[in-house]
């Protein structure tokens, strides 16, 4: 009978032994979840059976490798067998040993002393049952998206010096690039992050303007840090060692320093999973989505009514509805603030618990209580772009677009893929500043552009084109016809009067009353 296990008993040489198995362990074991007890025990055993004979393979194809394509296999296999257990030194030396024998590079690469952690204790004997790393997080590198005139084999260089350095560390069980490629491809990359059970994503972007890199907290959707790097073609070869040492060593970092939320989440998944089924509902910057997003968080914190990350993201609910409907209800600002308040008090140091605060401060006319909270936001997370966002915003309103600007222009370089409100933005800044042709370029960007159409249809009649602007008057009243200008405006927080009356001339000459 011919299945698909006999190839661990092949008559094949080690390398192409090695190859064969890693084709058949990249595929998903079947799903045995709900078999009885005995049995799921025996299929544990087995499962971890196939991974030490996939691993007594790799040694003994490292052993007689010979040529680049046979490292290539070698070092792939590494990685899936490092995945499977971090803890293994002599995988680690081996990755890295062979790293150097493709690479040309007779440096150490990129090695990382930190002290053992006992989550796995491999029994050197075939069919030994162990336990899995399930206590060490999972850490995704995605393949980088590149762009422009990017060299794709010196970004693939790059890419690989960090992931062997990731492999390296001890905190973190780091995915195998097999397995993040079909992440990276897939149409719901979030299922597949969740499928996965991966706690942290490790996302590039290479362009003609250098390196983007992010980490991001998968369960609290949160950005632990994010750096641009200005390097091009005739830097990278040089580089590309220091950047990768760099970029491994502050996500080393950050897994150290996030214990503690790793912890809390690891407590209470189902908080967290409700907290990032809610926050997607804020990705449309329009009322029906805002409205989602409140009745989601809202569910969210039934089941845990202190959970700051929550209560920070039901506090922008009501902020955002108050721009969006342009009607002044105050009320909605009083319990944004309440909201953002329990939010800092609940934890004092989450960056978002401030930027909401600030947000409706904003909007309650509290300039220098709004710059305050956003201030403190951007200590407490410096590549923080939603924080980021929102300094930009109280900025513009504090008459002070032109640092407005700046402000944003850092937010999208942290956040490439930015959402519609960071557009917004960017395109009130423009116009305070007469950038008129700028500000209609920004809105035009945005995904759905609906909300900020009365701006747009202001910029085209500063702008001189009158026809654009009746026309995109004319759809904001549709969305909302109750408007009305000077209520609107007796209502807009804005420390200067010239800022005001610069809107107020867009929106007449647009036609607004």
């Amino acid at each position: 009978m011919q299945v698909d296990f006999n190839v661990f008993e092949s008559g094949l040489d080690a390398v192409r032994k090695l190859q064969a198995v890693k084709q058949l362990i990249e595929r998903p074991f079947i799903d045995f979840t709900d078999a009885p007890a005995p049995l799921a025990t025996w299929i544990a055993r087995r499962r971890q059976d196939y991974w030490w004979q996939f691993r007594e393979t790799l040694v003994e194809a490292s052993q007689q490798a010979l040529e680049r394509p046979d490292w290539l296999t070698v070092r792939e296999s590494a990685k899936l067998v490092l995945e499977h257990d971090p803890s293994d030194d002599m995988v680690v030396q081996l990755l890295s040993t062979t790293h150097q024998k493709i690479s040309g590079s007779g440096r150490t690469v990129l090695s990382y002393a930190e002290p053992r952690t006992p989550y796995v204790t491999l029994i050197p004997e075939r069919g030994a049952f162990v336990e899995t790393v399930a206590d060490l997080p999972r850490l995704v590198l995605l393949p980088p998206t590149l762009h422009d005139d990017v060299d794709p084999g010196l970004a693939s260089a790059l890419v690989e010096d960090i992931t062997i350095g990731l492999c390296s560390l001890r905190s973190a069980a780091v995915v195998a690039p097999y397995t993040a490629a079909k992440i990276r491809h897939h149409a719901d990359k979030l299922g597949q992050l969740e499928n996965h059970s991966i706690s942290y994503v490790v996302d590039t972007r290479m362009s003609s303007e250098g390196l983007f890199a992010q980490m991001v907290f998968l369960p609290a959707d949160a950005v632990l840090w994010a750096e641009r790097f200005s390097i091009d073609g005739s830097t990278l070869v040089s580089r590309r060692k220091e950047v990768a040492a760099l970029i491994v060593s502050t996500i080393s970092e950050h897994l150290g320093l996030n214990v503690g939320q790793l912890a809390e989440f690891r407590t209470q998944p189902e908080v967290y999973r409700s907290y990032l089924s809610s926050i997607q509902h804020l990705s449309s910057y329009t009322l029906p989505g805002v409205r989602r997003a409140r009745n989601a968080f809202k569910e969210t914190l039934k089941v845990r009514g202190d959970f700051a990350p929550a209560l920070a993201g039901l506090s922008r609910t009501f902020s955002w509805e108050w721009v969006l409907t342009a009607r002044g209800d105050d009320e909605l600002l009083v319990h944004a603030e309440a909201l953002g308040r329990q939010a800092v008090s609940a934890s004092p140091d989450l960056a978002t618990a401030h930027r909401e605060l600030g947000l409706s401060l904003l909007y309650r006319g509290d300039v220098d209580g709004s710059l305050a909270s956003f201030h403190r936001a951007e200590q407490l997370s410096p590549h923080f772009a939603d924080a980021l966002c929102g300094y930009a915003d109280a900025l513009v309103h504090a008459s002070r677009p032109d640092d407005g600007l700046k402000k944003i222009t850092k937010a999208i370089s942290l956040n490439p893929e930015s959402p519609d409100d960071y557009r917004w933005i960017a395109a009130g800044a423009n116009y305070f500043l007469g950038n008129f042709a700028n500000a209609i370029s920004q809105i035009e960007s945005m995904a759905d552009g609906s909300s900020a159409r009365r701006l747009l249809a202001a910029c085209y009649a500063m702008a001189g084109d009158r026809s654009k602007a009746k026309m995109h008057r004319l759809r904001a009243q549709q969305l909302n016809p109750s408007f009305e200008l000077e209520k609107w405006l007796s209502v807009l927080p804005v420390r200067e009067t010239w800022q005001k009356e610069l809107y107020r001339e867009g929106l007449l000459k647009a036609g607004f009353r």
